[in-house]
């Protein structure tokens, strides 16, 4: 999840989509797992648990559309002091823009994880 959410290569159309093909086979056989009865989780935590993943491309990837339509400019991630480039992409952000880029990687980097554990929270709650 960490790598997924600090990276610029989600908006890239290309790696953003081979990112969502991985994630979601590795989600399936969280699928196939229950299925099996291979866990000794509660119902739907295997699920989530390898969903997880493709859960944090899919909020990523609307946290950078959300900037992107708002804010009417690019978001560009930074990660200590400096812009984070990513596996294949070079950031192109202008350090000038610094309170802008450091609220949007707070944002980038901690909505995935407080609703993917709002989602365990719920699941535990309800169906354990």
């Amino acid at each position: 999840m960490v790598i997924i959410t600090f990276t610029e290569d989600l908006k890239d159309d290309k790696y953003y989509k081979r990112y969502l093909k991985i994630t979601f086979l590795i989600g399936f056989l969280g699928i196939i797992m229950e299925l099996m009865n291979w866990t000794y989780f509660c119902p739907f935590n295997c699920t989530l648990l390898t969903f997880s993943p493709f859960l944090t491309l899919l909020i990523s990837k609307g946290i950078i559309e959300f900037y992107k339509k708002v804010f009417k400019r690019e978001a560009f991630q930074m990660q200590w002091g400096r812009l984070s480039d990513g596996i294949w992409i070079k950031n192109n952000g202008d350090l000038k823009n610094k309170g802008y880029y450091g609220w949007y990687s707070v944002n980038i980097g901690s909505f995935p994880i407080f609703i993917i554990t709002a989602i365990f929270l719920l699941i535990e709650k309800n169906v354990c």
